[in-house]
């Protein structure tokens, strides 16, 4: 069965919306919507001879049809990033750390090359800002972001507006900043 386009064209922001939702996923960014919404559309081409007007509708369908593929891709993509073909070396290999000293690769976290001695400090300088933040609600924010939470859930979860959150984001970039932590944003 072939899908008459404007079929296609009646259940595109069905698609754009689920591919917005999906890019908004850790490994992900908006510059992907335009590459996961193709995926969508081609995947959609592929089973819409399963469609069956007699079990559901057209748009639940899609719907359904773009949920399992963006469960698919999302699959795939953290696959992949714990493959481990992805690096193969040895934990005796010497390599620079962030520091710039020659360390073997064990001594340093796979992330971001530091040595351990190096995050031990790290954490004690991030503790000692955090004591310094400006209010109880500065200190909620940084611990979402820290969990990964994006602008939108963090303005969801404290029921602040998103324009609030992006001040609370942007305070503490600020801040730790100046107190000369600016890798640890």
């Amino acid at each position: 069965m072939s899908i008459d386009p404007n079929r296609l064209k009646s259940v595109e922001p069905i698609l754009l919306r689920k591919a917005r939702r999906l890019s908004s996923r850790r490994g992900l960014s908006r510059s992907d919507v335009d590459d996961i919404a193709q995926e969508l559309r081609t995947h959609l081409v592929q089973k819409a001879a399963k469609f069956d007007s007699s079990i559901t509708t057209w748009e639940q369908f899609v719907s359904y049809i773009s949920d399992k593929r963006g469960i698919s891709l999302l699959r795939y993509l953290f696959a992949d990033k714990r493959s481990p073909r992805r690096e193969e070396c040895s934990l005796n290999e010497p390599v620079l750390d962030s520091d710039g000293r020659v360390v073997e690769r064990h001594q340093t976290t796979p992330e971001t090359g530091r040595t351990w001695q190096r995050l031990y400090e790290l954490q004690r300088d991030v503790a000692d800002v955090r004591a310094t933040l400006p209010s109880e609600l500065h200190r909620q924010v940084m611990d979402a972001l820290a969990r990964g939470a994006t602008i939108n859930s963090i303005a969801d979860e404290f029921g602040i507006s998103r324009r609030a959150a992006e001040r609370y984001v942007s305070d503490l970039r600020q801040i730790f900043e100046d107190a000369s932590l600016r890798d640890y944003m």
